[in-house]
């Protein structure tokens, strides 16, 4: 899974520092794998600000975007003109955040005010608490990492409570969650953010928000509504202890309401499922690529897959051969635009600012599996889950436990234990007393850019539909209010598109992409009102796996991959969330059972409708007001989607993964995949299911869900490691959990150490073969003190521009050391490219192969030099290592982790460099700002035998003991006990009307 938005100033790094620099985390003192907080001088810090030339941003998470974003756009990006320049984000000194909170200190005239209101602000934990608007009494007890424990007479108290708890430790970050998800950033934190702004205000997710709260089923509104109660609850009666970042920026938080809630769960829908900014980018890739090698770009699932509701075929027996399979429409019909679009650079800004481009390896993810009580020491199931998100400080999830014993009314009682989102009511990931679950993200294809047909200007403009007819284009007029500079005033267009018998409206977006010439629009799920629905008190209390899968039957997205396992000795998977039907071409009419209650948008005569073509009339009507479109329909529900009979249908026909004429029946939304039609499996024969972001269909699966799956090297690893196993437990969940083996980077190990052995191309002789005699002995573990590790890494982040420069230079005619090749090669986005590259390497094509290269072997051993010399690699390279390549930093949003905000506050503020293993291949996720967000193993026989933990704490506030006291544990791969019954008691706050 993933979640983004404003940022913690996290840097897990690739680093190309001299391996001696002091601070470096891999110099001699960090061997022993304990890691340590590395403070830099300011002198050094400002070193580092004046050495950096190619600052780009790396994957972030929920809450790790705002310095970023504020560096990004505050100055003009400079980039090296060295090709395929391995990206790097040298630590900035002084961040532009902590700049800010600089002035604004010196402006006040006291540090000490800030240091007071540090500590001041810091949650009462023990004695009572008046909060008006509770019903009943609440105790709230924490254990000793200060997880929250909440035990209500009625449901609504505990919402309340939840709500007023995560409060006192996550208001700020609740606060700027919601500015991101509206676009108000640039009204605390100044014009930096107004580009960041004005494109969440053109993607509508405000306005989405309130459409979905206002279609929320009564109960569920009403929950939103206890939880925003509790929070404003905190609010009013700590008017002068907030958060230290209000004092900071002199800003004081709005009321929380339920669309607020609403914008987090946005938030987290738009990390997982934005895919617009990586098809304008294919699209784009297009017209600097001959067609026959467009194919070896966009793989779609790999040999190395492991759908979870398929069983895996035996390789030791022989099988038919493998056709080979032409160029589907998929690939063939990437054509170019039929007007000018933006340019790569500003399409791959774009990308990065969504977190499309940032990181080469990673992308919103997570790993989750479940052991049958037949594998396991207890006889039970086991559960696992981490999920693989941005690395913020705090932390994205908020450990809590729920419990009420409603006497009065027992469908209220609650027993829950887990990760909650901040903002939002209920445990997302966790465990009751008879079933636990856990999600990754399944990135099912949710998101079409439209190109519109439309005619007139300003407030005259009409789009036509698809059955011909013109319709007024609608404007939203948007207010971004700027601090210390001129507010920015918006016009927001909007069209419709169709959802089943229904339509949604759906956001121009070419605003956001500079130069672009045509009218797209972006149909998203998340803009059906009807598909935002959080089923937090069913998931809960589910009392086994059944229910808790019918608990989603109604859920729109994320799209996500569950699995649980229940107290019953049942496991199972359930692939969840609305994915569009994309006209009836899309789907198979067998398997599907009839009849189904909807039909398709057709005619009396069960046809689709005519593809008319209408003149388009740029004539004015004469009208002085902007046209109002009607009110969206509020979308079709799930069972939408029943196929007309007679009608042909064949798989990826239509299938196009880039814009699509908004005109094109055959891409129309004519409703929704059923939700019992999605990938499931219950109780396998294996004893065991697991996924990990890859494909989850199987190989006759009638339906499209996604053409832009990961690649499957951890699932494959994971499937590996369970197969053979029995008597496991927690523990034993944990440590696969924490496995840094990647075959992948093995393999390519093995690849370029024949390529040294067997070239003639390189010049040091010496150096390479000792790089070629590492990598061959190397044995795949991404271990921080590994030098083979940091030189396969560091290859293969200069293979792919090696590859595409050259090609796209022989396309459009360029030296690939231009600037145009090099902005070309970045348009590459695909979430599989890996296996496209594990492709290339065991094929070694020869329409692959750069003109200035005579094999294979040259090529290889060629960038395995440049690798290193990019890299900055010693010329003795058993003195390298990952660490010096590979590293993490987690960091304050607004007071960075320097050495100069420490000691004006008093309190560490971040965790420094810090070594990290794995890399994006691996079990143990981790890429350039990126990782497990948490850890979570629990045994349904016992249920205070659940192991949890978080990246860094659970208080936002430097000043907390919480704030960082699980980071080391979550660096070396520990946890914590995360009981449901009894958690060890060391405060108790008693909360009461």
């Amino acid at each position: 899974m993933g979640f983004t938005a404003p940022s913690l100033n996290i840097s897990t790094e690739r680093m190309s520092l001299n391996p001696n620099d002091p601070r470096h985390p891999s110099r001699d003192d960090t061997a022993s794998r304990e890691p340590r907080l590395v403070t830099r001088s300011l002198r050094e810090e400002l070193q580092a600000r004046r050495d950096d030339r190619d600052l780009l941003p790396e994957h972030r998470g929920l809450f790790s975007r705002l310095s970023e974003l504020r560096l990004r756009q505050a100055r003009n990006q400079r980039e090296d003109d060295r090709p395929g320049r391995t990206r790097r984000l040298k630590l900035i000194g002084l961040s532009t955040a902590a700049l800010l909170l600089l002035i604004v200190v010196l402006l006040s005239g006291s540090v000490l005010y800030l240091r007071h209101r540090l500590h001041t602000s810091l949650p009462e934990l023990d004695g009572q608490l008046q909060a008006t608007g509770l019903g009943g009494e609440v105790i709230i007890t924490r254990d000793p990492h200060g997880v929250p424990s909440l035990q209500a007479q009625s449901l609504d108290d505990v919402l309340f409570a939840q709500g007023y708890v995560t409060a006192q430790d996550r208001m700020w970050q609740m606060d700027a969650l919601r500015r991101h998800g509206a676009g108000e950033l640039a009204e605390i934190l100044g014009p930096a953010l107004v580009d960041h702004d004005r494109s969440q205000r053109i993607l509508q997710l405000g306005a989405a928000a309130e459409r979905a709260v206002a279609a929320l089923p009564p109960d569920q509104r009403h929950q939103l509504e206890v939880y925003a109660k509790g929070v404003n609850a905190y609010l009013d009666s700590h008017a002068d202890r907030l958060p230290v970042e209000f004092a900071a920026l002199h800003y004081k938080p709005a009321p929380w309401t339920p669309r607020d809630s609403m914008l987090v769960v946005l938030c987290m829908w738009q990390d997982l499922a934005t895919s617009f900014p990586t098809k304008i980018a294919r699209e784009a890739l297009a017209q600097h690529l001959p067609a026959q090698l467009l194919g070896d770009l966009y793989p779609v699932g790999s040999w190395r897959d492991r759908p979870p509701s398929q069983p895996q075929p035996d390789l030791t027996q022989q099988h038919e051969e493998i056709e080979q399979v032409p160029l589907d429409k998929t690939q063939s019909l990437l054509q170019q635009p039929n007007m000018p679009s933006a340019t790569p650079r500003d399409i791959v800004r774009v990308a990065e600012n969504f977190e499309q481009a940032a990181c080469e390896d990673c992308r919103s993810g997570s790993n989750n599996w479940v052991v049958a009580g037949s594998r396991s020491a207890s006889g039970a199931p086991l559960v696992s889950n981490d999920m693989h998100l941005g690395l913020t400080a705090p932390d994205i999830w908020y450990e809590a436990g729920l419990h009420v014993k409603a006497l009065d009314q027992p469908e209220s009682s609650l027993d829950v234990a887990g990760f909650t989102l901040p903002g939002v009511p209920f445990v997302i990931v966790g465990r009751n007393a008879h079933v636990a679950w856990g999600f990754t993200a399944m990135l099912g294809d949710v998101q079409d850019v439209r190109i519109e047909h439309t005619r007139g200007t300003g407030d005259r403009m009409e789009f036509q539909r698809v059955d011909g007819s013109w319709a007024p284009v609608a404007h939203r007029h948007e207010l971004i209010r700027v601090r210390g500079g001129r507010d920015v005033k918006l016009d927001v267009l909007l069209t419709e598109a169709p959802l089943g018998s229904g339509t949604m409206a759906t956001p121009i977006i070419s605003p956001i992409f500079p130069g672009e010439k045509r009218m797209l629009s972006l149909a998203w799920t998340a803009y059906d009102p009807q598909a935002l629905q959080i089923p937090g008190l069913a998931m809960d209390t589910a009392a086994n796996g059944t229910q808790l899968v019918a608990a989603f039957g109604n859920f729109g997205g994320p799209t996500l991959s569950a699995v649980w396992g229940d107290d019953a000795g049942h496991i199972g998977y359930h692939a969840l969330g609305r994915i569009p039907v994309r006209g009836p071409a899309m789907q198979h009419p067998r398997d599907i059972q009839q009849p189904m209650t909807s039909p398709l948008n057709l005619d009396n005569n069960g046809a689709l409708p005519a593809d008319e073509e209408a003149e388009a009339d740029d004539s004015e009507d004469g009208s002085d007001t902007a046209p109002q479109m009607a009110p969206p329909s509020t979308g079709a529900s799930p069972e939408h989607v029943a196929p007309k009979p007679g009608i042909d249908y064949t798989i990826g026909s239509a299938i196009a993964y880039k814009p699509v004429d908004a005109l094109d029946p055959g891409q129309a939304w004519s409703g929704y995949v059923p939700y019992d039609k999605l990938p499931s499996v219950t109780d396998p024969t294996t004893g065991y299911l697991a996924t990990a972001n890859a494909r989850v269909t199987p190989d006759d699966y009638p339906f499209f869900l996604s053409g832009d799956w990961v690649d499957a090297y951890r699932v494959e690893r994971i499937t590996t490691l369970l197969k053979d196993r029995q008597g496991l437990t927690p523990a034993d969940m944990l440590a696969i959990q924490n496995d840094d083996y990647s075959d992948l980077d093995r393999t390519v190990a093995q690849k370029l150490a024949y390529a040294i052995d067997h070239t003639t191309a390189v010049h040091d002789r010496d150096r390479m073969k000792q790089a070629a005699e590492l990598l061959r002995r190397w044995d795949g573990h991404m271990d921080p003190d590994s030098p083979a590790a940091a030189i396969v890494l560091a290859t293969r982040d200069v293979l792919w521009p090696v590859l595409l420069t050259a090609k796209i230079a022989e396309h459009d005619h360029v030296k690939a050391d231009s600037s145009a090749a090099r902005e070309g090669a970045k348009l590459y986005l695909w979430a599989e490219k890996t296996t496209a590259l594990e492709m290339l390497l065991a094929r070694q094509p020869a329409r692959w192969l750069p003109k200035n290269f005579a094999s294979w072997n040259d090529l290889l051993a060629v960038s395995v030099d440049r690798a290193l010399r990019e890299a900055g690699a010693p010329h003795d390279l058993n003195r390298w290592k990952l660490a010096q390549y590979h590293s993490t930093e987690i960091a304050h949003p607004v007071f960075g982790s320097h050495t100069i905000m420490s000691r004006l506050l008093g309190v560490a503020t971040g965790s420094g460099l810090q070594p990290v293993r794995g890399d994006a291949t691996t079990v143990r996720a981790s890429g350039l700002h990126f990782g497990p967000s948490e850890r979570f193993d629990a045994d349904l026989k016992d249920s205070d035998a659940t192991l949890g933990n978080i990246t860094t704490g659970q208080s936002g506030s430097p000043a907390s003991p919480w704030y960082l006291d699980q980071f080391h544990s979550w660096l070396v791969g520990e946890s914590f006990p995360l009981a449901l019954q009894h958690p060890k008691v060391e405060h108790t706050l008693k909360l009461e009307p």
